[in-house]
């Protein structure tokens, strides 16, 4: 814990003390800060002229989508596209990487977050899965996959209509740089798994579990990367062509959850990742979602200096009482 003092104008220069917490990951030693800040209540916005004006030309709509978007090379991939019920995919014209596509969840131009569907999810992640399957066969190197999501302008997405990005790459992110060799020390230290530690000790102290499986622990990060950091490990899967079934229906009907939480909080912008490392049986596939907010009352960036060029994360918001309010989603006792 860390403690500011001052001597505050509205205390007539009285002392006054602000805390602050300095947070470790517990495998990464990535650090986040919890802060003492009287953030104002955030109003719910209006995103109808955002949304009516990306109508204007969106190259994802089904009147276009099959006109402009393009497809996949013959020799790398099996199908020109890639289809799941209303969801497709297709290459992504601005790759990050060798192999990125992008998988148009609905023909719906805008969906808000609580019109968001099972079966909308299911096909959406199916889809970008069975893209993911087919990457290997002609690139067996391509082992450091995940599906992504940027929900909304301010989560980095520059179309409003739904649409998740997946990648495929022969080279690590810095997630996987950190993540993989403190894997590989750990298990080294303690001769265990740290996922499986991860589970049994968060779900015995209660603290920031809220939900758990045979299949799947959700909880919220002790150090979050955002204003708070949903985190569900898939205990049994290893690779995309896992998480289908009963797997995937658990891992999607979670995922609405959180997206509904969020929504409750007046906030409507997320990024979550799905990651899978398919050549390391200490990588356990895992997904995270982390809400994005313009900070009240001036509408001020969420990322700042110290999440910009010092990597640390900043929040206001507990993970143990984000917990406490998930813990009431999972149970039913939410309002």
């Amino acid at each position: 814990m860390k403690t500011s003092r001052f001597l505050d104008p509205a205390r007539n220069f009285a002392e006054a003390r602000r805390h602050s917490e300095v947070r470790l990951d517990p495998l990464t030693g990535h650090s986040s800060r919890i802060l003492d800040f009287p953030i104002k209540k955030i109003d719910r916005e209006d995103l109808s002229a955002l949304v009516e004006g990306s109508r204007a030309f969106c190259p994802f709509c089904p009147e276009v989508v099959e006109l402009v978007t393009p497809k996949f090379h013959p020799d790398l991939l099996k199908k020109e596209r890639y289809s799941q019920g209303e969801a497709l995919c297709v290459p992504n014209v601005f790759p990050y990487d060798e192999n990125g596509a992008v998988c148009v969840m609905c023909r719906q131009h805008y969906v808000p977050l609580l019109d968001f569907t099972a079966p909308m999810l299911e096909d959406a992640l199916s889809c970008c899965f069975a893209y993911l399957k087919d990457v290997v066969v002609n690139q067996p190197d391509m082992i450091y996959q995940s599906v992504n999501w940027n929900y909304m302008p301010l989560a980095g997405g520059s179309l409003v209509h739904p649409h998740l990005q997946i990648t495929a790459s022969s080279s690590s992110t810095n997630y996987y740089t950190d993540m993989v060799p403190a894997l590989r020390e750990y298990e080294h230290t303690h001769g265990r798994d740290f996922w499986q530690d991860l589970s049994d000790e968060e779900r015995a102290s209660g603290e920031r579990c809220f939900g758990a499986t045979d299949d799947i622990t959700w909880l919220t990060a002790f150090a979050p990367l955002g204003v708070f950091d949903v985190l569900a490990v898939l205990h049994h899967a290893h690779d995309p062509e896992d998480v289908r079934g009963e797997l995937l229906k658990e891992l999607v009907q979670g995922i609405l959850r959180v997206m509904g939480y969020i929504d409750s909080l007046n906030m409507y912008s997320l990024n979550m990742s799905l990651y899978f490392l398919l050549d390391n049986s200490l990588f356990v596939p895992h997904l995270r979602i982390c809400p994005r907010v313009s900070i009240p009352p001036f509408g001020t960036s969420q990322i700042n200096y110290m999440k910009m060029l010092h990597n640390e994360t900043l929040t206001t918001m507990r993970p143990e009482d984000v917990c406490n309010d998930l813990k009431a989603i999972w149970e039913g006792r939410a309002t």
